[in-house]
């Protein structure tokens, strides 16, 4: 008689297909660790001070209205540190405050030219950023309103259909274990819940900053039901072994 898939265990399977289990499981692990490490080199000093923070979120997604985007970035934001030189940024926040007239652009130029394009151009590490031109540089002299829509629903779309996929397969795979039917009833949407109010919370932030919270709290609990997905099928595959008795 066949079995039906819910009746199968992970313990069961041949040594070939726990060893692709495992891999698919390693995988994902070492993924999101490399996801979160991005993460953190993106937005940790967004704010100014080492170490990824709220107010990092915060100011990445909601935006300093008080500066325009340039002068929040050079005026105690994460590219402060490429202006060493003594009155370089003052001698662009006073061109900002002047209301950023293109004949005292002329005063500045050399500071970007010398300090910023060699990452802020077409070919740079910050190519989606071009600062080559003056027209270029004033659309970063409006005031800071945080990340923009089109950017949200760009790195949404991409998330969604993609974590929405190794969210299944992880789920699949811990349906395989021995735990109860309650706990899996419980596990196996969290992720796909947590995903989908860190990119709802995310967009609000742009309106009611206090999402902010909202978004890492998913975030979290993304990361530890992720966590559990993994380290379960593992353990009860290469720990547990046999000892695992079916449900009946």
């Amino acid at each position: 008689m066949t079995k039906d898939i819910t009746d199968i265990r992970l313990t069961e399977l041949s040594p070939l297909l726990k060893f692709v289990f495992t891999l698919f499981l390693v995988m994902i692990g070492v993924s999101y660790m490399v996801s979160m490490f991005n993460l953190y080199l993106t937005y940790h000093l967004t704010d100014g001070d080492p170490g990824l923070t709220i107010e990092d979120l915060r100011r990445s997604f909601y935006g300093n209205r008080n500066q325009t985007l340039l002068a929040s970035k050079i005026d105690g934001g994460s590219m402060e540190q490429y202006l060493p030189s003594p009155g370089a940024k003052e001698a662009i926040l006073s061109w900002i405050q002047d209301g950023t007239p293109k004949t005292g652009f002329k005063e500045v130029e050399h500071i970007f030219e010398n300090r910023c394009v060699r990452c802020h151009n077409p070919n740079g590490l910050m190519w989606k950023r071009p600062l080559t031109t003056f027209e270029l540089v004033k659309e970063v002299t409006v005031v800071d309103r945080g990340e923009p829509v089109s950017l949200w629903a760009r790195v949404a779309h991409t998330h969604l259909m993609s974590l929405a996929v190794v969210f299944f397969g992880l789920s699949i795979i811990f349906s395989l274990c021995g735990a109860g039917q309650k706990m899996k009833t419980f596990l196996m949407p969290l992720p796909f819940l947590a995903l989908f109010v860190d990119f709802g919370s995310r967009a609000l932030i742009k309106y009611i900053p206090a999402f902010v919270y909202v978004m890492a709290g998913a975030g979290a609990l993304m990361g530890l039901s992720m966590a559990v997905l993994i380290v379960a099928p593992l353990y009860e595959m290469w720990i547990r072994g046999n000892k695992v008795k079916p449900e009946s």
